[in-house]
């Protein structure tokens, strides 16, 4: 594990800073490419319509994953002050404190999303032609909005300890499997948009229980106990 973290409270300063930026801003861009992605395969396989309804889902898509990157990132930096402690009790109650806050605010989001999702759609100028296409797509991503939410939580947990790396690696892995699924699902399987959308689904999901599976296996001292799950709000103090 160590020779995939950067060691943010020793040597260089500028030196950590590139060695940890560099990957924490490739990930951003893959995170962005899912919908590119579903875009360029359902303009090839599907028509224009369709391509149209995709690219008319687009910013409520940026939008879900601006949320997820900022909650990930957020509590990132509460977890790695913690950490940086060295307080291995209270990096672990604010790790709990994190995964019971993100299931709060996911199940808000989604609810919400749902209420106001062909509102926003009408209020994004949306053609009628192509309304039910762009919901039928955009509907399936914010119904598991959580699973892009756990991977940045993940991803934001392993980065708060130095290891910006790993989590680019396990997006560049579910990236391909995305493009494949993309494949499977629209070519072979004939599920129009409805099947990029599962496809993004599928292969984020796939990035966050790598994630999550790294953390078991290299990452124990991060994972909470129930004992820590017992929320003050000094522990997301900034």
């Amino acid at each position: 594990m160590r020779k995939t973290q950067v060691n943010l409270l020793e040597g260089s300063i500028i030196k950590s800073m590139i060695l940890f930026a560099i990957p924490f801003l490739i990930s951003n861009i893959f995170q962005q490419l899912y919908n590119t992605v579903d875009t360029i395969i359902v303009g090839h396989s599907l028509g224009e319509v369709s391509l149209a309804a995709i690219g008319a889902s687009a910013p409520i898509y940026d939008l879900l994953v601006g949320l997820a990157l900022g909650i990930g990132s957020g509590m990132g930096i509460v977890i790695g002050r913690n950490y940086g402690s060295r307080d291995e009790n209270l990096l672990k109650r604010t790790i709990a404190a994190t995964l019971v806050i993100s299931v709060i605010v996911a199940l808000l989001f989604t609810i919400l999303s749902l209420l106001l999702l062909m509102p926003l759609l009408k209020l994004l100028n949306t053609p009628a032609e192509i309304l039910d296409e762009a919901y039928s797509y955009i509907v399936i991503i914010i119904l598991f909005m959580s699973v892009s939410l756990a991977y940045n939580i993940f991803s934001g947990t392993l980065r708060a300890i130095g290891n910006s790396l790993m989590p680019l690696i396990f997006l560049a892995i579910s990236s391909v499997i995305n493009i494949l699924l993309d494949l499977l699902f629209i070519r072979v399987f004939h599920m129009g948009v409805q099947g990029a959308a599962i496809a993004t689904v599928i292969s984020q999901a796939i990035s966050a229980l790598l994630c999550l599976l790294y953390i078991y296996k290299e990452c124990k001292f991060l994972i909470p106990a129930r004992k820590h799950f017992t929320f003050q709000k000094d522990y997301m103090r900034i």
